[in-house]
């Protein structure tokens, strides 16, 4: 650490550089990635980071042969008149790199933590705090960095680390099928947001170097080069979250896709309501780094090539410039596709050609002295330590809080009911008894839920405002209800689907049901269970059917096989008694629409054959050909074995040109009833040795697999299983083969079940 000397150590440096560096590419490299590469992203942000190595050292290089002086050396061997001229293109290419990140953290904060802020009140607050930052200094703008680094880094890198929990590896395999071309071209595009390397070139008078240093080049080549492998590292892992959790279609889709993923991963303890908010606030703290950085050089350039002596006097003229550039009414998805066209052919080569014209063209005058840099004003320690607390403050303001002090204005939706009569859709919203909540009585029940129609989603939202002084808020929602008629529709589903994909404050984590019959009959239950329908089927798969090895199903993964096309998603089914509810099984959703549905004995083998059923109960009988039978007699269940264990192993291979799948179940199965021991040599259960209970419940589990997979999978084509898009990783020449040729691939599959429980 340096006091007040506008000098940064090699540390403070390499902070800046992982700041600058991931601030806004974190959101947009996956989209990138995604768009040109596909699948091969991973790869084509490895060859953008090796890309990235090489631009470093043409860079340092540079620097080198300049003394560390560029500006300087430039007018030197140049001439004030072209100096001016390059330095009116370093000022353009900043200007535009700093309206592009100004247009897309007003967006982000816009749609996703301040929905009712005008986005310019954001836009301008970030430049003003920013352009604060850039007066004071390089060595200010390090030092909150080096504050910041671990308070920034770690949490995000933890947030990475658990999404991969939720990563679907179909969506990233297999590597290698989208050509040489395609992954060279996606290098090049992920390479350009590695572009702020360059500002090397106007920071190197700015590095404190010990004086007995004498390898300055290769310890800065060093630190440059450890900033680049963390954020290649926090790149790579950001694509793999984005991309196997959305998809590919859904990460090209939108520019900043990334965020989306935010709500799709739970952080532990569930002690953190809004954790969008929090990771979003995070992120925020490091944009202001690099918007703080363009300001800063654009100042920088500026006062030399205008020949002013304060460069602080320049920040204003260029926070009305950047304001008024930012606030143009037009699409930041167009900006970007602009902004990108700019950076490729023009931007990034430019980056490599004048300096190395200034190079060529020094070395041929020989010049011999270069001039030092003018030190810019120091900076009283009371001012650094203001900004800190100025930009945390701002962090904070920005954060969603300042938007929900209203709460009396708002609905908050609870859960919501959708049903379909012929064309035109009923939705119900379901309120939050906030009287009971607050011990202040209750709430009419007629009162607490709001029932609208229209023949579209957004045609609804019209109608409720239209009725209703009170904003839809849809933060809290719990669950979702399908009725049968919308189920069975692929159009309207997919226009609902469509609906929530777009509409961010509609957490992707939110629970989705299909009912038996409409969804009118589930939301009616609301006021006869506690705490209302939205909160009760939040704790009862949370408590009861995710401890019971059912799979969490929400309306992301529906969005997720909505984009993506092939997945078969297993829906858990409703049925509304007088005044109760019941699980019934669970729906099987193909291609957007409810193809096959299995009851509640079948959905367990199901879960199981998925690899999920721990803690599920198996009942067997006295009568072991009893136990095969499709509808079991009345007979009271002599033995019931629960699940304590399970493990699946799926192995694909080609047998006479044919897939041929051998699917492995095993575990361990807990006796919860009809256990004796005898005190003999052998446990018995009722008689039977326990080696026979292991075989009776092992051929029980496979009948019911084997049964399933042929009247479904091979039956119906509904690829319960989502084999198909396992051969993607499991066997690769078998996915290329029936690439596009799924339901060929359905018929010709044979298979063998092996099933394998030990008994405790």
């Amino acid at each position: 650490m340096f006091s007040d000397n506008e000098k940064i150590s090699l540390r403070q440096l390499k902070r800046l550089l992982v700041f600058d560096l991931f601030s806004v590419s974190g959101l947009i490299i996956p989209r990138i990635a995604a768009a040109t590469s596909g699948k091969d992203g991973v790869i084509a942000i490895i060859l953008a980071t090796l890309y990235a190595f090489i631009y470093v050292w043409i860079i340092l290089s540079f620097t080198k042969s300049t003394g560390g002086n560029y500006l300087d050396y430039c007018e030197r061997s140049m001439g004030g008149i072209l100096t001016f001229l390059i330095g009116i293109l370093y000022i353009a290419k900043l200007f535009a790199c700093c309206v592009f990140a100004v247009r897309l953290f007003g967006e982000v904060i816009n749609e996703t933590l301040l929905e009712d802020t005008d986005p310019r009140a954001i836009i301008l607050l970030l430049l003003i705090v920013s352009a604060y930052a850039a007066s004071k200094g390089f060595e200010v703008r390090a030092r909150i960095a080096e504050v910041l680094y671990f308070i920034i880094i770690i949490p995000i890198f933890i947030f990475l680390i658990l999404g991969l929990r939720k990563v679907d590896i179909t969506n990233l395999m297999p590597l290698f099928t989208e050509g040489a071309g395609g992954i060279f071209i996606g290098g090049y595009n992920v390479f350009l947001t590695f572009s702020v390397l360059e500002l090397l070139l106007f920071a190197a008078p700015l590095i404190k170097f010990k004086k007995s240093d004498i390898r300055r080049g290769k310890r800065l080549y060093h630190y440059v080069s450890q900033s680049l492998v963390l954020v290649g590292v926090m790149d790579i892992l950001l694509f793999a979250v984005t991309m196997g959790i959305l998809g590919r279609t859904e990460t090209r889709r939108k520019l900043w896709s990334m965020v989306n993923v935010i709500q799709v991963i739970k952080l532990p303890g569930g002690f953190i309501q809004r954790q969008d908010a929090v990771i979003l606030g995070i992120w925020m703290l490091s944009i202001f780094t690099i918007i703080s950085a363009f300001f800063y050089y654009i100042s920088l350039i500026s006062k030399h090539i205008f020949r002013v002596s304060y460069q602080n006097y320049l920040l204003i003229p260029y926070i009305i410039l950047l304001f008024g550039v930012s606030a143009i009414p037009i699409e930041t998805e167009q900006f970007f596709y602009y902004f990108e066209f700019y950076m490729k052919y023009i931007g990034m080569p430019q980056s490599l050609v004048i300096p190395g014209i200034v190079v060529i063209i020094g070395k041929i005058k020989k010049l011999d002295k270069l001039k030092k840099l003018n030190k810019t004003k120091k900076n009283k320690p009371a001012l650094k330590t203001l900004l800190f607390i100025w930009a945390l403050a701002s962090v904070v303001s920005l954060t969603g809080c300042s938007d929900m002090t209203e709460i009396e204005d708002r609905n908050f939706i609870q859960a919501m009911g959708i049903d379909l009569n012929g064309n035109e859709l009923t939705v119900y919203y379901v309120l939050p008894d906030l009287k009971a909540l607050t011990e202040r009585g209750s709430e009419e029940p007629e009162k607490l839920i709001l029932e609208l129609k229209g023949y579209d989603f957004w045609q609804i939202e019209e109608n409720y405002d239209l009725q209703y002084n009170k904003r839809l808020d849809f933060s809290q929602i719990k669950a979702i209800i399908l009725g049968k008629e919308l189920s069975d529709n692929t159009g309207q589903l997919k226009e609902f689907l469509s609906y929530v994909e777009n509409k961010y404050e509609l957490g992707r984590n939110t629970l989705i049901f299909s009912s038996v019959s409409s969804a009118k009959g589930i939301i009616s239950l609301n006021r006869y269970l506690e705490g209302g329908i939205g909160d009760y089927l939040d704790r009862l798969y949370r408590i009861n059917l995710k401890n019971t090895g059912k799979k969490v199903i929400s309306v992301g993964d529906m969005v997720f096989a909505m984009n993506e096309g092939n997945p078969v998603i297993n829906m858990p089914l409703l049925k509304a008694g007088e005044k109760t509810l019941e699980a019934m099984g669970f729906g099987m959703f193909y291609h957007n629409k409810l193809e096959y549905t299995v009851d509640k004995e079948e959905a367990d083998y199901i879960d199981i054959a998925n690899g999920y059923g721990k803690n599920n109960l198996i009942f067997l009988t006295d009568n072991p050909e009893e136990d095969l039978k499709e509808n079991k007699s009345e007979a009271i269940s002599e033995v019931v074995v629960k699940i304590n264990n399970i493990t699946r192993t799926l192995d694909f291979a080609r047998i006479n040109e044919k897939p041929f799948l051998t699917l492995k179940i095993e575990g361990i199965g807990i006796i919860e009833k009809g256990f004796k021991d005898t005190g003999q040599t052998s446990q018995t259960i009722n008689g039977k040795v326990i080696e026979d209970i292991e075989k009776r419940c092992n051929e029980v589990v496979k009948y019911h697999i084997s049964k399933n997979l042929e009247e479904i999978t091979r039956g119906k084509k509904v690829d319960f299983l989502n084999l198909y898009r396992m051969t993607s990783y499991k066997n690769k020449k078998m996915w290329l083969q029936y690439k596009n040729k799924e339901n060929q691939f359905l018929e010709e599959l044979q298979y063998t079940v092996e099933i394998d429980f030990k008994m405790q």
